[in-house]
């Protein structure tokens, strides 16, 4: 826990501790933005955790060495530059980890030494709650209607996320009549509820099905799933996705005379109201007055774990009198009257039968343990990540190793340990390689990396990566180009790299086998759409290593072509937002090198026309505005956006967006193809515009030059 932190081994004096504390730091910063931002975390909450508690070590014993910045002393951030953003009502911290039972016995203790005065003489009561492995949410509503939708973002501020969250089971547009009820007299008019939204392990099944059916990569887990499907810009998709939500907390906002309903007065009762709402709610709650309670109902929720329908990593243990929470109060951080309680990995004993290679996108060359199949946490296990070779030294793992495998909630377990009383002799380590697996091809290790790396920019393992990432949602999302299509183009020849899709020809497409006239119409179709692609999207298609999707939207508004980011200098890259001087380097090496040189080139000559997709600034807010307080209906396609990206263009300009035409409507833009919402508006004799109009709108309200900008 953070308050806590581990203090042996230090270094021995300022000088080693000052580089040390600089390390962990970009280390933290690294997997935060990969967490929050990219939602591909590499490490464990644990191993994060253990990092942290190091520097905070280091900031206690040498207290000069705690920066301004430093991600000690704030939560982490999911902020996504692709969505507006609103302050939170309160901020929105994150609970301390424990996972030692002991900490739990601590913990308790220090609530009764913390709490003076009047909150002491109130018997101390503890609840116990599953944590869910999904994904922060705020929602408030407004006279029984849904008004916004947030993410946790950094805690201070979340990114909206209202059309998204519109669509999650048990996030109602309206409530049922009689809501007020669910409040003590006089009830609030507005309301905020925050929760957790999750794929359920079920659906989360039934979506690699369908993909695995249509040829596309497995989702990695729920958690990463649920983080992309909520800033997913296709809404509809993110209905497809089916996410779920559990609510755990409600609270009155201000009225429009400035005062504000009192909260409800323990978290039992909060529970309580979000029930009589109809909102859902976590079916196990369970109260204790002491550790010894909470211990108690922390192995029976451990027991049931595996007959949940939802990631669980642990439990929340939190005081339930709100008058106690506010005594106690919180860091700038996380609550001091909460904690998360995180379970052991559950482990298995097994037999590492072989050790495979696997070449990815970027060449990276990754060990992966075959296993002798065993069954973890509900499922039949038999591939386990190795990381890299300086985790198979570090380890001493040797094919034929007797290993303790963990599953932490991705789909391929990690090897823990080596059972090293079991070796009968004949287990063998696994060398390095210093040639590729799949091409032959001699391999290199980078400055300061630990990967190692195929040395062939054209190695088939590569290519194959690199179209997967092309074809993808995020990037070109062309339809009909799953990964055995790609495998299957590679292999005839078809294709070496993503300029070559575009030449692709009908007629051979039709009559390869298992293809045929649709099937041929479908991908074209869909490479054509490629080529109409936002500017960001097409960035982040590159591949440019450490560049995801919102450092590919931050390239996007500081550059308006492909001319000028290649033109970019380091220094120039560095002192972008998010952005920094190490992926500053990486995108002018990528574009400097010969390959990624030859692939720009190359896809200009196909015509993927790489230029500025039209968007308002990052930092849009609301003033006085052409939108500010009118309420718009889209109707029709845009070919430059699509409908959530003008939906948040609009409201990050003070707008509304409604779904249906009203003498409360004051704008409709009507793209190609309206129909009805474009008659009912011409009939009422509301305000009209075309995607051009509104295009140029934007630009003029949101300060973007609209010349030569779009790529429609």
């Amino acid at each position: 826990m953070p308050d806590r932190p581990a203090d042996d081994r230090l270094p021995p004096d300022p000088a080693a501790a000052r580089a040390e504390a600089a390390a962990l730091r970009a280390q933290l910063r690294h997997h935060r933005h990969l967490y929050y931002v990219e939602a591909a975390p590499e490490i464990t909450d644990a191993e994060y955790d253990e990092l942290e508690r190091r520097l905070l070590a280091l900031e206690a014993r040498w207290p000069e060495l705690a920066t301004d910045d430093t991600p000690t002393g704030d939560v982490g951030s999911d902020a996504d530059a692709r969505f507006p953003s609103l302050p939170h009502s309160r901020p929105m911290l994150s609970l301390a980890n424990t996972y030692e039972p002991g900490e739990i016995d601590e913990f308790v203790t220090r609530l009764r030494r913390d709490l003076t005065g009047p909150s002491a003489a109130q018997p101390l009561r503890l609840t116990v709650e599953p944590k869910i492995d999904g994904v922060a949410l705020a929602v408030r509503y407004r006279d029984g209607r849904l008004e916004v939708g947030l993410t946790r973002g950094d805690g201070r501020s979340g990114d909206v996320v209202t059309a998204n969250a519109a669509t999650i089971a048990g996030v109602p547009a309206r409530l049922p009549d009689g809501w007020q009820a669910a409040f003590p007299s006089p009830s609030p008019h507005a309301f905020e509820v925050r929760g957790e939204t999750y794929l359920a392990l079920s659906r989360f099944a039934r979506l690699n099905d369908e993909r695995a059916e249509a040829g596309l990569e497995p989702l990695a887990n729920p958690r990463n799933a649920t983080a992309g499907t909520l800033k997913t810009l296709d809404v509809e998709e993110v209905r497809r996705r089916g996410l779920s939500a559990f609510f755990y907390q409600i609270f009155p906002l201000p009225e429009p005379d400035g005062e504000t309903a009192p909260d409800l007065p323990d978290h039992t009762a909060e529970l309580v109201a979000l029930r009589a709402l109809g909102l859902p709610v976590n079916p196990f709650l369970r109260v204790a007055d002491d550790a010894a309670g909470v211990h108690a109902h922390l192995a029976e929720l451990q027991a049931k774990r595996d007959g949940l329908d939802y990631q669980t990593d642990g439990a929340v243990v939190k005081v339930d009198s709100r008058a106690q929470q506010l005594a106690l109060g919180a860091t700038a951080k996380a609550p001091r009257w909460g904690v998360a309680y995180k379970f052991a990995a559950e482990e298995a004993t097994t037999v590492l039968r072989d050790i495979t290679l696997q070449v990815g996108r970027t060449g990276v060359i990754t060990p992966v343990a075959e296993l002798e199949p065993v069954l973890l946490a509900g499922t039949t296990v038999g591939r386990a990540t190795l990381h890299n070779w300086d985790e198979l030294e570090r380890k001493d793992i040797r094919v034929g190793d007797t290993v303790v495998v963990a599953k932490g909630g991705d789909i391929i377990p990690k090897v823990l340990r080596v059972l090293v009383e079991r070796r009968a002799g004949g287990e063998r380590p696994l060398p390095p390689p210093d040639r590729c697996p799949v091409c032959a091809s001699p391999t290199v290790r980078r400055e300061g990396e630990v990967a190692l790396r195929c040395g062939n920019a054209r190695c088939p393992a590569v290519m194959a990566g690199r179209l997967r990432h092309f074809a993808g949602r995020d990037a070109c999302d062309i339809d009909g180009l799953g990964g055995r299509w790609i495998d299957f183009f590679l292999e005839r020849g078809l294709v070496r790299d993503a300029a070559d899709l575009f030449a692709l020809r009908r007629e051979v497409l039709a009559g390869l086998p298992g293809w045929g006239e649709k099937s041929a119409d479908r991908l074209l179709a869909g490479l054509e759409r490629a080529r109409r692609r936002p500017w960001a999207a097409k960035i982040f298609a590159l591949g440019i290593p450490q560049v995801g999707v919102s450092t590919a939207l931050t390239l996007a508004r500081h550059y308006r072509g492909i001319d000028e980011l290649v033109a970019a200098t380091p220094g120039q890259l560095a002192d972008l937002p998010d952005i920094g001087p190490v992926v500053g380097e990486q995108v002018c090496s990528f574009f400097a090198g010969q390959d990624g040189g030859e692939r720009v080139a190359a896809l200009r000559a196909a015509g993927f026309f790489l230029e500025q997709e039209e968007l308002p600034p990052a930092a849009a807010t609301v003033g006085d505005t052409w939108f500010s307080g009118r309420t718009f209906v889209l109707t029709g396609t845009l070919e430059s956006m699509t409908r959530t990206q003008a939906r948040a263009a609009i409201e990050a300009l003070g707008g509304k967006v409604a779904g249906s035409v009203s003498r409360a409507t004051h704008v409709v833009v009507a793209g190609d193809k309206a129909g009805g919402k474009l008659d009912k508006a011409r009939e009422l004799g509301v305000e009209i515009v075309d995607e051009a109009g509104f295009r140029a709108r934007l630009a003029t309200e949101a300060g973007v030059s609209g010349d030569g900008a779009g790529d429609g």
